[in-house]
Formats: structure tokens, sequence, C-alpha cells
């Protein structure tokens, strides 16, 4: 029975970490507006594929010129075009052109700045995501570059799975007989799309943050938002009839349509970094928001907000109580740790017998912080005036809290401006 209770409050546990997880995200997701980051990422990742078409158009053109009989077989297989046009004269006229030339740089030159585009809107939009502080040149040159390949090598394995290509590859002997006909034997191409996707992903996770997340959290987010954004194109197939809008606005129909496709592709992978960055900095964020709960009235808490009123349970490792009349620390003593006071309250004394007392700290407040800003041994001593329940949080945590929350800073001020006060009077 005891087994059986213990395991049903570990679920519990995990099961509200995992919505305060993703509360915490939407609201960060939201506060961040990174919406208008995805609609960039759409729009460059659109350029980006206009170029793509150019180049596969110009290849696929020269398989054609060097095999009539595929042609021949191509235009018989459409009814209404068969004894028309004449296969020969087709490969003459139009396919008959010998080198791209200038007209071929002029198309690869927007293939790699429009790619440079799309990785700068994923950098952007993920260096909301993951602020940093220093700034390395070499860094914010190199990512576009690498992420700009990744972008192109994507966008042709996702032209390349279309029932056009499919044709070519089962038609045209020269190129299944050459070693790219291994890969796709192996690697199916829409799989093979969603593994280069999938890298992409992964990577923009893991090279654009300055403090890179835990490879635990960046595969579950990356495999998340790959799981997403199939989900959402299957549903969106099955509701959206790609032909009707066809019908209706010719090719600016379908081009709706991929764009509305790649928008959402967009809000999913920063959805997804906002939650690789969420599970990443859980601790000070769980604080952060159970903190603002308690200064909050019960009349003014909404609904979700009742998921951070209560401790969270990943913090009661910090948990710490100390009986009335106990001394926690006394001047001049060492130590890191910042207490935040939970109920009970504590008197701050100038002498180590605790005999001057010159200030009550009382709950929702700090104390032990001004070490943190100095760094000189401990200022004051601190006594437990009645039952005292206190988190005592590590330098490192409480420093990651200050980061994550400008509000947490502007009280910190307050609250050692007036006991500077008290102390001076």
């Amino acid at each position: 029975m005891g087994k059986k209770s213990f395991s049903a409050t570990k679920l519990r546990d995990f099961l509200i970490l995992r919505l305060q997880h993703i509360w915490i995200t939407i609201e960060l997701y939201q506060k961040n507006r990174l919406a208008n980051h995805a609609a960039a990422g759409a729009y460059a990742f659109l350029l980006s594929a206009a170029p793509v078409l150019l180049i596969i158009s110009y290849f696929i053109s020269r398989f054609l010129v060097n095999s009539p009989e595929l042609v021949a077989d191509m235009l018989q297989g459409i009814g209404f075009l068969s004894g028309v046009i004449n296969a020969n004269e087709f490969i003459n006229n139009f396919l008959g052109s010998t080198n791209p030339g200038f007209a071929g740089i002029l198309t690869v030159i927007p293939l790699l700045w429009t790619a440079r585009l799309c990785a700068l809107s994923m950098q952007r939009g993920l260096g909301v995501i993951f602020p940093s502080s220093r700034f390395n040149p070499i860094k914010a040159a190199a990512i576009p570059l690498g992420l700009g390949f990744l972008v192109i090598l994507y966008i042709f394995t996702m032209l390349m799975e279309s029932s056009l290509a499919q044709y070519f590859y089962k038609s045209l002997n020269f190129f299944l007989q050459g070693s790219v006909s291994s890969v796709f034997s192996i690697f199916p191409s829409y799989l093979l799309s969603l593994i280069i996707l999938a890298v992409l992903v992964m990577v923009s996770y893991r090279i654009i943050p300055e403090n890179p997340p835990k490879w635990k959290y960046i595969i579950t987010g990356a495999l998340i938002c790959i799981v997403l954004k199939e989900i959402f194109t299957f549903i969106f197939s099955i509701f959206i009839n790609p032909d009707r809008y066809n019908l209706l606005y010719g090719a600016l129909g379908r081009l709706f349509l991929l764009l509305a496709n790649v928008y959402f592709f967009f809000i999913f992978f920063l959805l997804c970094a906002q939650f690789i960055m969420v599970q990443n900095y859980s601790e000070p964020l769980l604080f952060i928001r159970f903190r603002k709960q308690r200064l909050k009235s019960a009349k003014s808490l909404i609904p979700f907000d009742r998921l951070f009123t209560s401790l969270p349970s990943s913090l009661s490792r910090y948990s710490g109580f100390f009986r009335g009349g106990e001394v926690i620390f006394i001047r001049g003593s060492v130590g890191t740790e910042v207490y935040y006071v939970l109920s009970g309250k504590a008197g701050v004394y100038l002498d180590e017998k605790c005999l001057n007392r010159i200030d009550i700290i009382e709950e929702n407040h700090f104390f032990g912080e001004m070490e943190f800003v100095v760094s000189d041994g401990r200022s004051a001593s601190i006594k437990a005036e009645t039952d005292l329940s206190v988190l005592i949080l590590p330098r490192d945590l409480f420093r990651s809290i200050m980061q994550n929350d400008p509000d947490t800073d502007q009280n910190l001020i307050l609250d050692l401006s007036e006991r500077l006060r008290s102390r001076n009077r």
C-alpha cells in the first residue's frame, strides 16, 4: 500500500511539473512575441525554395536531354498531349540550352542569400529565447553559413520527394546506378528529408545558445517539434483540399497552403525551443512563479496560477527549518547561500551574540543576499524570532533567478536599501 501511494505521488508530481513547464512555455512564448519570428522564418524559407526549384529544373532538363525516350514516355502518359507534341522538337527547342551561364550564377547567389536569411531568422528567434551576454563575431558569421547549408539540403530533399522526382528515380538508369541510389534505397526520400529536418532543428538548438541546453532536453524538444509538424501536416491535408484552392486561386492557392505549413513548423520550432529553455532553467523559473503567486491576492489568481501556489516538488530539497531563537548565521561568517522566508520571522542583528536587533525579515523576503553581492562575509547576524521555514538557495541558483527575473533585482535593491537605512539608524 505504501509503495502504491509513493508511486502515485511521484506520478502526480511528474504530471504537475510537466503542466507547469508547458504553462510557463506558453507564457514566455507570448511574452517574447515569437510568432513574429516564426513568420519571418517562414517567408525566408519560401524565398529559399524558389532558387532551389530553378536549380532542380536545370538538372532535370539536363537529364531529359540525355534521355529523349524518357520524354516520349512521359508525354504519352499525358493523354491530351499525346500526338500533339513531338518529343524530339521539344528536346531540341526547349531543352537544348548548352550551359547555365550568367543566369545560373544569378540563381545560385539568391539561393545562398535567402538560405542565410532563413538561418538568421532562426538565429534571432532562438536569440530571444536564449539571450547572450557576449558577442562572438566568428560564431555569429559561422552559424548562419552552417544552418543555411542545412536549410538548402532540406529543401532539396523535400522537393526531390515529389511524385515527379520519384518517377525520375525509377526511370533514369544512370541515376540508379550511381552511389546516390544506395542512399535512397536505405532511406526513402520522405524519411531522408525528415532526418535532415531533425538534424537542422537539433543543431540549431545546440549551437545558437551561448550556454547550450543539455542534450536530453534538445533531443526531446526536437522530437516533439517534428511530431507536432507531422501531426499538423496530416490534419491540414485532411481538412484542406489543395485542388480546391488551386481551382479558386491558381498557383497562389498552393503557395498559401505551403506558407501555412511552413509557418506552423516555425511556430513549433520556436515553441519547442522555449520548452527546452524552461526545462533547462526549471528550478529558477519555478521559484519565480511560486514567489509571484505568493505575492498575489487569492482573488487575482487565474485557474492556471494555482499550479504554482504550492512549493514545487523540485524545490523541496532546498527547504530548511529553524526553531524560534535558533541562530542561523553570525556576522563575519562565510556563506554564499541566500535564504527565502516561507513562513515565520527572522531578526537582523549587528552583533555576534544577537543582542542588538535592527530589523525584522518576514515571509516572502530574502536574507543573506548581501554576501551574494559583495562576497565579503556575512554583514549581520540572523536569528529565527519564531519557528522559521525557509528555502536555502545556492549561489548559482540565486544568480539564475536574478538573470531570469528583473523583478527580483528590483525587490532585492529595495530590500537592501531599506536594510542599510535601518542599520545606519
